[in-house]
């Protein structure tokens, strides 16, 4: 069984490179708002996942499993924890930008969705003003 406690701050430069060797964004991990979690399995770290949340939408994103722990199925799993974490909080709407997992993501549920659609709350981050590539593929999950 998986767990989830917050990133801690000593781990931010692993978590930075692992990101960027992934060419994925991670230059505003530590920005007001973003909320980053670290997985485990037997204290064993096995990937994380953050998002930012706006009212009763959010924004996914740093989601990674580390390399050594690939193929072994925690993508999915991490994809639940992240998503009970956001129901809990009563977030309706998930957005995402991606590059490199789209397949993944429509597995799991997630949809296209056309940037110029998504909240303006979310179209005015850091991510999708800067950090992310106007051909990103854009996706939306809606939680029940």
């Amino acid at each position: 069984m998986l767990d989830s406690r917050p990133t801690r701050s000593n781990e931010l430069p692993y978590l930075e490179a692992l990101l960027s060797a992934n060419k994925l964004c991670f230059n505003d991990l530590e920005s007001r708002g973003v909320e980053l979690f670290s997985v485990s399995r037997d204290n064993k770290m096995v990937g994380y996942f953050g998002y930012e949340i706006f009212g009763e939408d959010a924004l996914f994103r740093s989601f990674i499993v580390v390399p050594e722990e690939r193929n072994k199925n925690y993508g999915h799993q991490m994809w639940e924890m992240a998503k009970g974490h956001l129901k809990n909080r009563k977030v309706k709407h998930v957005y995402l930008l991606t590059n490199t997992a789209t397949d993944f993501f429509a597995k799991v549920g997630y949809t296209l969705f056309e940037r110029a659609h998504v909240p303006v709350s979310i179209a005015q981050t850091s991510e999708f003003v800067t950090f992310c590539p106007t051909d990103s593929v854009c996706m939306r999950y809606e939680i029940n």
